[in-house]
C-alpha cells in the first residue's frame, strides 16, 4: 500500500532517505525540489511569475508543503499512519502539514536515527557559491543533529544561521537580510504561514 505521497517536478534535490526509530516512527527526507541555476550558488528565492521552480520558499520554506523537510509519521498495520506527538506543527489546519518534523532543508539525502536516544542525524548538501557576497554566504554543507522538531533555515539561512538577503530578481537589487530569530515567508508561491519558527 502507498502510505504517503507528495507531488514533485522533474528537477533536482529529491532527498530520499528513510529511517525508523525504536518506537516505530518513520523518518522520511525530502529535497526542496528547486532548480538551483541562475542564482550564482546562493539561495533560490526568485519570486517572479514563471520562475516558481527557482523559488525554494514554495517548498523548503513553506509550512504547508512536504518538500525540503524531514517528515516523521507512525505507519499503522492497515497502511494508514498517525502523527507522533511533538512534530513541528501539532494542530490540524490549512496552513501546515502535521507530518513535518524538520523544515528548512535543501537536500537532506542521508538520515540516521540513534535507536537508544531517538536522536536524528542528517547530512544536507549546500549550494555552490565559492565566496561570500552581498546576496549571502558561500556554500556550506551541513551535518545536523536534533532531538526535537525545528526549522533549520533553508532557503533563508545556512550553516550557523548565516543569512541570505532578499533579492528582487527583476532588477537584481539586493535588499535586506533575513532575520533568523523572526524569519518570514512572504513569497507569492507560499501556501503556508508567513511567520516561521526561529531558525536553528
Amino acid at each position: 500500500k502507498v502510505i504517503i505521497s507528495y507531488p514533485i517536478v522533474p528537477e533536482r534535490h529529491q532527498g530520499g532517505s528513510l529511517a525508523f526509530d525504536a518506537h516505530g516512527n518513520l523518518f522520511i527526507s525530502t529535497g526542496e525540489n528547486t532548480k538551483p541555476t541562475d542564482i550564482n550558488g546562493h539561495a533560490p528565492i526568485d519570486e517572479r511569475v514563471g520562475h516558481e521552480i527557482n523559488d525554494s520558499q514554495r517548498s523548503a520554506g513553506n509550512t504547508n508543503d512536504l518538500r525540503g523537510k524531514i517528515l516523521r509519521i507512525h505507519p499503522n498495520p492497515d497502511g494508514t499512519y498517525s502523527i507522533p506527538k511533538d512534530n513541528l506543527f501539532t494542530s490540524a489546519n490549512t496552513s501546515t502539514k502535521q507530518e513535518i518534523y524538520i523544515m528548512g532543508c535543501r537536500n537532506p539525502f542521508r538520515i540516521c536515527v540513534d535507536q537508544l536516544t531517538s536522536t536524528l542525524y542528517w547530512g544536507d548538501v549546500g549550494p555552490d557559491a565559492g565566496e561570500d557576497t552581498e546576496k549571502g554566504p558561500r556554500g556550506y554543507d551541513e551535518i545536523n543533529r536534533t532531538q526535537q522538531a525545528g526549522n533549520f533555515g533553508w532557503p533563508y539561512f545556512i550553516a550557523n544561521n548565516k543569512a541570505y538577503a532578499k533579492v528582487d530578481y527583476a532588477t537584481n537589487q539586493v535588499l535586506e537580510k533575513f532575520n533568523p530569530t523572526h524569519p518570514s515567508n512572504i513569497s507569492p508561491n507560499n501556501t503556508g504561514f508567513k511567520n516561521l519558527p526561529p531558525a536553528q
